[in-house]
């Protein structure tokens, strides 16, 4: 009984080991993983056609820990550049003082990929938007047609839906801060991370070693006798 008693013990913990395991908070793909994709976004339009900014956003009701942020880029021909901000709130008025979370730059790949922006090791339940646009012409290109996403939310999360600027609209001095107007096409990005337990977990876990304890006590006991 003792023997048992260990076993569902560590069997108990085990399971909510697992449980806890890293996840995909939100995710919106299009056509980027075809063998030949068709179409495409760039955050600075090709061609010397105007410069356009994209966003998409969500709201979770979670905290997370250990959250990584990646967006499906390229730039054809040679490496390029794009600029990213992570933020409570868009639109004119905005600044990254007061909304900011994360901001920096990546490198693109020369054909599509998906690209490593930043790492968080905690992001509160709340709602984040993802901002993407280029210091430099023709780089940080998406795939994204046909117009339809394939869009993944963990339990909590909400899709706030894909946003764009372009020509007067745009801040150039910040780009989150432009002014934004709703979009059908992906921006192709993934938010994982690993959620925290609900206290109630949290209790039920501090049961399992309990009796684990109490178990293995028992064990000690008979083996002196």
């Amino acid at each position: 009984m003792l023997i048992k008693n260990v076993r569902n013990c560590l069997l108990a913990c085990t399971l909510l080991a697992s449980a806890a395991g890293a996840t995909t908070i939100v995710q919106s793909s299009g056509n980027s993983e075809a063998s030949v994709p068709l179409g495409y976004y760039a955050p600075y339009a090709s061609y010397g056609m105007t410069p356009i900014v994209f966003a998409v956003g969500w709201t979770d009701t979670t905290d997370y820990v250990d959250v990584d942020v990646f967006a499906n880029l390229f730039t054809p021909g040679s490496p390029g550049t794009v600029d990213y901000e992570l933020v409570t709130a868009i639109g004119p008025g905005t600044s990254f003082a007061a909304d900011g979370v994360a901001q920096g730059t990546a490198t693109t790949p020369t054909n599509p990929a998906d690209v490593s922006l930043l790492h968080l090791n905690f992001l509160a339940a709340g709602t984040y938007y993802l901002v993407l646009s280029s210091p430099v012409a023709d780089t940080g290109w998406q795939y994204n047609y046909p117009f339809q996403a394939n869009d993944t939310m963990a339990n909590g999360v909400t899709f706030l839906g894909n946003q764009y600027s372009y020509g007067t609209s745009i801040d150039a001095a910040y780009a989150a801060g432009s002014g934004f107007s709703g979009i059908g096409y992906p921006v192709e990005f993934s938010v994982q991370g690993t959620a925290t337990p609900e206290p109630g977990t949290f209790a039920v876990m501090g049961l399992a070693l309990v009796g684990l304890s109490v178990a293995l006590r028992g064990i000690r006991k008979r083996q002196a006798q």
